[in-house]
């Protein structure tokens, strides 16, 4: 039986497994990924603007220094369900240990506890994500692997949502207190934790049971890095992504700036301004994924239009309505930029195992992945963090943000449209 008609097959269980995972992750992410919450909790227990912009640097040094490694230890492997479930379920345990240990914490220590927690967090995330993203492409017969992956998001933003309004709830009742921020640590991480082991349901198919892959050497992952540099169109596609992480590092400001220089409550901007990135992301994935509307370039281009509006409406932003547009028009980008770049490899790759890609690919843009946020979090301690070295930061991020657009309508989508 062919690949695709066995997972054509598997098709309503394997959307159920990835989405049940998912649902339980995307309940904990609002805490710690493109996060309003850390952002101002962070600046509560005192930590500089380089600071905050060293969380998603952080989380790019991860992605590119053990997502190389996932590449080197897993390649080889037919079947992927397992290494899925134990990086996940790994990646979940820093998380679980700062929740825990926070309480017992000195103030003075607590930037230097969540630091050590959030590179370990990291650096095992690193390790997940491009075994995660291979596997999802494997489990679904191309041509139903938007509408999937859609569906798989779908539920991650529903979860997100009901978690970023779980983190407003608590905090508009208990504000910032250590007990209460521990407790969300040590939920998001068990609820991490749990919806590792949903990848269980998940069946996979190899064509060839009997087949052993060659495990990778130096050599080899440095000839598969030679043809991917070598791939015109997509580099160009690669390089798109600058868009998404000069809008992380807005998300990973633009409540603080709320907060301190437009007269934002703190409880709106840690938990309404994710509740409304999450409604525009679950609307995305729907409208863009779901029912398929647009090519896949087209609804990338879409994506890069999105954050370049949310940006330019938030240099001018002033009041909440405005900072909760601004954060409907990013949500729309990242939801369209969660679902559409598995796809996107695969489709400019032409690879069947994309394992080598998604690893390669961390590295290629990790100085920007790691410099724009940090050098972002730098530049407004430089210069003093009043309104406008925000507004200098956001604008400059702006021209990022349209350098990203013009990479995507130069790639050639072709050899699927």
């Amino acid at each position: 039986m062919k690949r695709e008609d066995n997972n054509s097959s598997h098709y309503g269980i394997n959307v159920f497994g990835v989405s049940s995972a998912e649902f339980f992750w995307g309940l904990a992410l609002p805490v710690l990924f493109e996060s309003t919450f850390l952002q101002i909790f962070l600046k509560g227990i005192g930590a500089s603007n380089r600071t905050v912009g060293l969380v998603p640097a952080l989380m790019s040094a991860g992605m590119m220094l053990f997502g190389v490694a996932a590449a080197y230890i897993t390649s080889h492997l037919e079947k992927k369900r397992i290494a899925v479930i134990i990086t996940h379920a790994a990646a979940s345990l820093p998380v679980i240990l700062f929740g825990i240990l926070l309480p017992f914490t000195s103030p003075e220590s607590r930037v230097t506890l969540f630091l050590s927690c959030y590179i370990a967090f990291s650096l095992l995330l690193g390790l997940t994500l491009p075994v995660w993203q291979n596997f999802l492409i494997k489990i679904f017969e191309p041509r139903k692997t938007v509408r999937a992956l859609a569906a798989m998001m779908i539920v991650q933003m529903a979860a997100r949502f009901t978690g970023s309004v779980i983190i407003f709830r608590t905090i508009d009742r208990f504000a910032f207190s250590t007990n209460s921020t521990s407790a969300v640590f040590l939920t998001a991480g068990l609820l991490m934790l749990t919806g590792s082991f949903m990848f269980y349901f998940v069946r996979e198919h190899v064509d060839s049971p009997d087949t052993v892959r060659k495990h990778h050497s130096i050599q080899s992952l440095l000839a598969s890095a030679r043809t991917i540099t070598g791939n015109r169109n997509y580099m160009l596609y690669i390089y798109s992504f600058v868009e998404s992480h000069a809008t992380i590092a807005i998300l990973s400001f633009y409540a603080n700036f709320a907060v301190q220089h437009r007269g934002i409550d703190s409880a709106s901007a840690a938990g309404l301004f994710a509740a409304v990135i999450y409604t525009a992301s679950f609307t995305a994935n729907i409208t863009l994924g779901w029912m398929d509307l647009l090519s896949l370039k087209g609804k990338i281009i879409a994506a890069r239009i999105s954050s370049i509006c949310g940006t330019v409406t938030l240099l001018v932003s002033s009041n909440m309505h405005m900072f909760l547009a601004a954060s409907f028009l990013f949500g729309i980008s990242r939801g369209v930029n969660q679902f559409a770049y598995v796809p996107g490899v695969k489709r400019i790759s032409g690879a069947d195992d994309t394992t080598d890609y998604f690893a390669i690919s961390s590295v290629l843009i990790f100085p920007f992945a790691f410099g724009i946020p940090f050098l972002s979090g730098l530049v407004l301690d430089i210069t003093g963090g009043g309104a406008g070295s925000f507004i200098f930061v956001f604008f400059s991020l702006l021209i990022f943000q349209t350098a990203g657009l013009a990479a995507v309508i130069l790639a050639d989508f072709r050899s699927g449209d």
